[in-house]
């Protein structure tokens, strides 16, 4: 019964999702390469659409961010610049710190990008995507500032600030 369920599947290209639920109950994430990712703020006055590849996907702990998000970490893919596409109203951005800008939405709030000066990416908030199941963050950074009662996976890379350049931690 199953086999012919995962066979109908396979012809209209969901059987890696299905085998991912079904089969260890959690949804497979996307490979960062896959497609071509959309999403917009909470009263739709943006929309995005982000073409592949996308570079990474994490999760920060920093404080800037948790204030900026009022959540306790916020998730964020990164993207190159130019494969990203806005419509609607303009993306508001207010500078958080020197040379750092962060993104909203003016009519609703939403928090919705992050750029840094000397930075080659946009990173754009995981939780304003259309399906933001299909991203699977890989990376927790800053857990010096984690908050005690945060509980986060081990088995992602973990940094207690910015790796690269900003750092030197790899």
């Amino acid at each position: 019964m199953i086999e012919v369920f995962v066979q109908q599947l396979e012809q209209i290209g969901e059987a890696s999702t299905f085998h991912a639920v079904f089969l260890t109950g959690r949804a497979q994430p996307m490979s960062l390469d896959e497609k071509t990712i959309a999403g917009g703020c909470r009263c739709g006055a943006i929309r995005y659409s982000a073409k592949a590849p996308h570079n990474w996907a994490g999760n920060c702990h920093c404080d800037d961010c948790r204030r900026a998000t009022g959540g306790p970490y916020s998730s964020w893919l990164g993207v190159s610049p130019q494969n990203v596409e806005f419509s609607g109203q303009t993306v508001t951005e207010y500078e958080s710190s020197p040379g750092i800008f962060r993104g909203f939405c003016s009519k609703c709030g939403s928090p919705m990008t992050f750029r840094g000066d000397g930075w080659d990416d946009l990173a754009i908030m995981i939780a304003t995507l259309d399906d933001p199941n299909s991203i699977t963050p890989e990376t927790h950074v800053f857990l010096r500032d984690r908050l005690h009662w945060v509980k986060y996976n081990e088995d992602f890379r973990l940094y207690d600030g910015l790796p690269g350049r900003i750092t030197g931690e790899e």
